[in-house]
C-alpha cells in the first residue's frame, strides 16, 4: 500500500530527526583513556605476616557526557559514565619489601595461579552506578562519589560498592582513586597456602583493593 505523499514526508522527516539526534548524542560523548602511572594494590593477611601485590598497568577507558565536562565541581552530573577496565593478572606482582626476590616471585606465581591466570588472564571492571556524595569544593579539588560496578576475577562476576574520588588535573587529565574490600572466595579463588622456605603459609580470605587511575581526554 502506498503512503500519501504528506505522510511519506512526515515519516522521512521523523527518520531524519532520529538520525540527527543520535549523531548529536554521539558527538556529545567525551572519551578518556588510561595513562601510564596508574597503580592497583591488593592487601591481604597470612599466618606469617601481611602481604600485598601491586600492578602498574590499568588499561581502560571512560566515556562521559556534557554534564560531566561542563561543571568542574561535578554538581550538575547526570547519568553514569561508561567505565571499562581490564587489568592483566600477570602484571600484578608481590612487592613486599621484607621479602627477597625469590620469595616475591614465588608469591606472585602462587597468587596468579589462585586467580586462574591461564584461564582468565584479566581482572575486569564495569561501572554500573555513580552517585555524587560530595562535590569538589573548588575547581581542581577532588569530588567524592559512591559507586557500584561489576568486578570479574577468575571468571566470576560480582557487584561491588566502592568509594571513589575524582580530581581534575592539568592537560585534560583526571586522577581517579578508590578502595573496596572483598573476599577471595566470593570469586571462586581459594586463599593460597603455599609451601615456601618459611614453611606453610596460610592466607586470609579478606583482601582490600586500592587503585589510582590516571586518564586523559582522547583526541577527537
Amino acid at each position: 500500500m502506498k503512503l500519501p505523499s504528506f505522510w511519506k514526508t512526515c515519516l522521512l522527516a521523523g527518520v531524519a530527526c532520529l538520525a540527527i539526534t543520535a549523531t548529536a548524542k554521539a558527538q556529545n560523548v567525551t572519551r578518556y583513556t588510561a595513562l601510564p602511572g596508574g597503580l592497583m594494590r591488593i592487601d591481604g593477611t597470612s599466618t606469617i605476616h601481611d602481604w600485598w601485590m601491586e600492578g602498574k598497568l590499568i588499561p581502560g577507558s571512560m566515556e562521559v557526557d556534557d554534564s560531566f565536562e561542563s561543571d568542574p565541581t561535578f554538581k550538575g552530573l547526570k547519568g553514569t559514565p561508561k567505565v571499562e577496565v581490564a587489568i592483566p593478572v600477570r602484571s600484578i606482582k608481590s612487592s613486599n619489601n621484607d621479602m627477597n626476590e625469590t620469595l616475591k616471585n614465588r608469591m606472585s606465581e602462587v597468587m596468579q595461579e589462585a586467580m586462574k591466570q591461564t584461564e582468565f588472564p584479566k581482572i575486569e571492571y564495569h561501572l554500573t552506578e555513580m552517585l555524587l556524595k560530595s562535590p569538589a569544593p573548588s575547581p581542581g579539588a577532588p569530588a567524592e562519589f559512591n559507586t557500584k560496578g561489576d568486578l570479574t576475577i577468575a571468571g566470576v562476576k560480582k557487584s561491588i560498592i566502592m568509594a571513589v574520588k575524582i580530581q581534575r588535573l592539568e592537560n585534560n587529565r583526571m586522577k581517579i582513586t578508590g578502595t573496596t574490600a572483598v573476599k577471595m572466595t566470593d570469586f571462586g579463588v581459594k586463599p593460597p597456602a603455599p609451601q615456601i622456605a618459611l614453611g606453610l603459609i596460610k592466607t586470609g580470605d579478606d583482601v582490600k583493593i586500592t587503585f589510582e587511575w590516571l586518564v586523559q581526554k582522547a583526541a577527537k
